[in-house]
């Protein structure tokens, strides 16, 4: 049965000889013995113990009890609650699992049919208990779950086994694929989650999270940052994993009609697009070293006397054509500096982008330099030159 594991053992020589009797092909043996090893356990490995000479001693004397309980495979999002020592982690495992790390217990495991793709923890503003937590799952779905009673005291497993329950408190599908990405907005008032399906879905936060509506974005969603408090605009930045980088407004609930559409298409919007440059550079480069020479030479014709390098001359080449990387630099993190500032760190590289009605750009690369164009689709919204 499903969940269920047994591990049975068989006489080989019994199955070696055993012949059907009839035209079936088939034979029913009955196993030797067998061992039921529990519910919601899966056996990937076993191996055989080999006597050397050396005496055997059977372990075995009482029914297998489960020492612990994990993720299989790689954990795909952690959350840490506001106020107490919860955390709550999930996996392409379909589960999500509460923990105490003061008193390092596992408290809860939550199963589902799919497997968490993101988690974030609601902030205070949201929830002043600190209890709820939200999860996307790789069909697009999103679930709110509730902590009933977290305030545990550090040291105190044997009471948070039967404190802590669950509950399940809201279920929506905004997206088509994969959630990759979830951010409450500071002030608590919109929710937003991102996916795989290039697209942003907002939602205003009141007794239930209502849909406000959705916009696209150039590529699938790899991260979502809102602008701190102290920004005077709430801002969201939506980092893609192509390379582009959109920031928007928080969508205000009454300025967007769903009766007909959840699609929001009046939302002001900024696009960066970062793509190398460093075949750029290194063309100038040569350009320049190319009118050196050219330069060294006509001095020389004219009987004139120049200090140079003793060096070969260079047999005459095409300069190099400019090439830019079909798949640009990943994007991996990024977050608001100050207003109208963001940083952004890339595969190799980490720069200072600066936006918001500035007409200049500041890079700060520690790799091969890039350069970022910026451009809107809206006449309202600012952008670089």
């Amino acid at each position: 049965n499903r969940g269920k594991l047994k591990e049975k053992m068989w006489n080989f020589e019994t199955v070696d000889t055993a012949d059907s009797v009839d035209s079936t092909g088939l034979v029913e043996i009955e196993p030797m013995n067998e061992l039921w090893l529990g519910k919601n356990v899966s056996l990937n490995f076993m191996t055989k113990i080999l006597d050397h000479g050396h005496p055997n001693w059977r372990a075995q004397t009482h029914d297998p009890e489960c020492v612990c309980t994990f993720h299989s495979g790689g954990i795909e999002a952690v959350g840490v609650s506001p106020f107490t020592h919860l955390m709550a982690t999930t996996a392409l495992d379909r589960s999500v699992r509460i923990y105490d790390f003061g008193s390092n217990t596992q408290l809860r495991v939550i199963k589902f049919k799919q497997g968490g793709t993101a988690l974030t923890w609601a902030p205070a503003v949201v929830n002043p208990e600190g209890g709820q937590i939200a999860v996307g799952f790789e069909d697009g779905v999103v679930r709110i779950i509730e902590v009933y009673d977290p305030k545990l005291l550090p040291h105190q497993e044997e009471e948070a086994h039967e404190i802590v329950e669950i509950n399940l408190k809201q279920v929506f599908k905004p997206h088509g694929a994969a959630v990759t990405a979830l951010a409450y907005e500071p002030k608590g008032d919109v929710f937003a989650t991102g996916s795989k399906d290039k697209t942003v879905f907002f939602f205003a936060i009141e007794d239930e999270y209502k849909p406000i509506g959705f916009i696209s974005v150039p590529g699938p969603v790899q991260a979502l940052y809102w602008s701190p408090p102290s920004h005077d605009k709430s801002t969201l930045l939506i980092l893609c994993e192509n390379g582009f980088v959109v920031q928007v407004p928080a969508p205000l609930p009454e300025e967007h009609d769903t009766a007909t559409t959840y699609h929001i298409k009046n939302l002001p919007t900024q696009y960066f697009h970062f793509c190398s440059i460093k075949s750029q550079i290194k063309r100038e480069k040569e350009q320049k070293e190319k009118a050196r020479l050219e330069w060294i030479k006509q001095q020389k014709e004219m009987g004139l006397e120049v200090e140079e390098t003793e060096e070969e001359e260079p047999e005459e080449e095409p300069l190099p054509d400019i090439y830019i990387p079909e798949e640009p630099s990943p994007i991996l993190c990024g977050f608001y500096s100050a207003p109208g500032k963001f940083w952004l760190s890339l595969v190799n590289q980490f720069l200072l982008c600066i936006d918001d009605n500035s007409t200049t750009l500041d890079c700060r690369t520690l790799g091969e330099p890039l350069e970022v164009p910026a451009y809107s689709d809206h006449q309202n919204s600012s952008s670089l030159s």
